[in-house]
Order: C-alpha cells, then sequence, then structure tokens
C-alpha cells in the first residue's frame, strides 16, 4: 500500500537537518498536542461538564500520551519496533484528529451563521447551540424551529430545523471569519502531512539499517520472537515495498536488493552500501 502510493522519502529533515532530530520534533508536537488529556481530566475533577464528544476526546488525547512517554525512551535509542510503532500512530492520530476536526468545526461554523443571520431565528439559534454545549451534538427530544399552531384547534405542524440548517451552515462557511479558520487549518495540515513523512522516512531508515547479512527486520533472532516479532513482521507486511525494497536476492552470504533499477547491497555489519 505504501509502496504503491510512492510515500515520499526524504534524507534530510528541512533538506538539512538529519531525519532522527526531524522524528524528535515530531514526538515532542504528539506529546505537547497530547497534554489536552491531562488538563481535561483536571477539569473534569474540578466539576467541568463536558459533552459525550469532548470526554472521548480527552480520553483518547489521555491514553496516547501514556503511550508515547512509555516507548520514547525506545524511540530515541533507534529500537525498529519503536520507530515503525511510531510512524503508524502518527498516522492513525492524524486520521482520527480528522474526525475530530470535521466535528468541531461544524458546530464552529454554525455558530457563525447566527452571528450573521437574525439572531431570533430559532432554527439557526437551535443548530448552533450544539458549540454552547460544548460542541456535545445533544439529541434533544424535539427539534424543531417552529411550531405553528392553528386558532381553529387543529394539530399543530413541526417543522424540523434540519429543513433550514444546511442554508445556515453554507451562510456561516463563507464568513470572513471562517475562510481564515479554513486557510489555518489548511497549513496546519500540510504540516502535519511533512511530520508524518519524516516519521515514516525516519522509521523506514531504521527498520532498514536493522538488517543483517543473514536476516532482515523481525526475523529470527534479529527481534523476530515473541509478540514483538509478529507485531513488527505485521507492521512491516503493510507495505514491504516500502520497508525492505521490491525484493531481497542472495548471493555470497551477503544480501542483495534491487530498487528503481540500483543495486544495493547490505554489508557484513547490517549497513548498507549505496
Amino acid at each position: 500500500m505504501l509502496s504503491q502510493l510512492r510515500l515520499p522519502t526524504p534524507g534530510k529533515f528541512l533538506g538539512y537537518f538529519d531525519l532522527h532530530y526531524g522524528a524528535d520534533i515530531v514526538l515532542m508536537s504528539l506529546l505537547v498536542n497530547k497534554c489536552s488529556g491531562v488538563f481535561g481530566v483536571l477539569a473534569m475533577l474540578g466539576g467541568v461538564k463536558f459533552s459525550a464528544i469532548q470526554f472521548s476526546m480527552y480520553f483518547y488525547s489521555l491514553l496516547l500520551f501514556a503511550l508515547l512517554c512509555h516507548i520514547a525512551p525506545s524511540i530515541r535509542s533507534r529500537n525498529p519496533l519503536s520507530a515503525i510503532s511510531f510512524a503508524y500512530i502518527t498516522l492513525l492520530d492524524a486520521l482520527i484528529n480528522i474526525l475530530y476536526t470535521l466535528l468541531f468545526g461544524f458546530s464552529w461554523f454554525l455558530v457563525l451563521a447566527q452571528k450573521y443571520h437574525d439572531a431570533s431565528n430559532p432554527a439557526v439559534k437551535s443548530a448552533a447551540g450544539t458549540i454552547d454545549q460544548h460542541a456535545g451534538f445533544t439529541s434533544p427530544a424535539y427539534n424543531v424551529s417552529h411550531i405553528a399552531v392553528s386558532p381553529s384547534g387543529q394539530e399543530a405542524v413541526a417543522i424540523p430545523a434540519s429543513a433550514v440548517v444546511p442554508e445556515s451552515f453554507s451562510s456561516g462557511v463563507l464568513q470572513p471569519e471562517s475562510a481564515t479558520s479554513i486557510l489555518l487549518i489548511a497549513a496546519f495540515w500540510v504540516v502535519r502531512l511533512y511530520f508524518i513523512i519524516v516519521a515514516f522516512a525516519w522509521a523506514r531508515q531504521v527498520v532498514r539499517a536493522s538488517a543483517t547479512s543473514i536476516e532482515g527486520p523481525f526475523e529470527g533472532r534479529n527481534g523476530g520472537q515473541g509478540w514483538q516479532g509478529k507485531l513488527g513482521r505485521a507492521l512491516v507486511g503493510v507495505g514491504k515495498g516500502y520497508w525492505m525494497g521490491e525484493g531481497w536476492i542472495f548471493h555470497g552470504g551477503n544480501k542483495f536488493r534491487r530498487d528503481s533499477g540500483d543495486r544495493r547491497r547490505w554489508g557484513r555489519r547490517g549497513s548498507m552500501e549505496v
């Protein structure tokens, strides 16, 4: 999968620094980002009420923060399993953050729609109220914009607020504040995408450097025992063409591989000669 997508493999961080420094910066950025889970727990202990979505976000951040703190020493020591796990954690965290960004961004645009429309419009006010409830996306028993009651005693007709929410949402997206927010989010995700590329490139470098003259990464005595070996082989197997190249060729006790028409050799000490 990774090889089919042709994920870039930069040799330097920002074109100048070693990838190891780039991986350290990515790790520190994740740790700082996931500190929100710690503050969320402290806020809950202080009596602050959160919605289910907010609670899930803080709980996830706290778990990931603890996991990163646990594997941080082995990441810095260039452990192959920790390196490749760190790369996949970076990717998975980005995908989860996209989901949370969409959920909270939807509520924020509804708030802007409320600001630039008639504040007395019950439909917009009801929809934008989600952010007032800590972006909880609550599910009230009745979600209506207004109720029309006939003077003659006929049954009331309830008009759902969802009938007018799309128009309100689109108007909120088109506001100047929304454009600024979208640009900032886009810039943030460009940086996030580069961090993912750096994390994978560094992990690829560590995994390939761990190969020996007779065993590849996570094979045999080269970290292949137990559940750690199974996990390492599974992670490498997701995109083996990316991690190890298209194939291995054995010759005279050494390992050779071809990649894009070039021949590279693994030395007896496990170093790769290009």
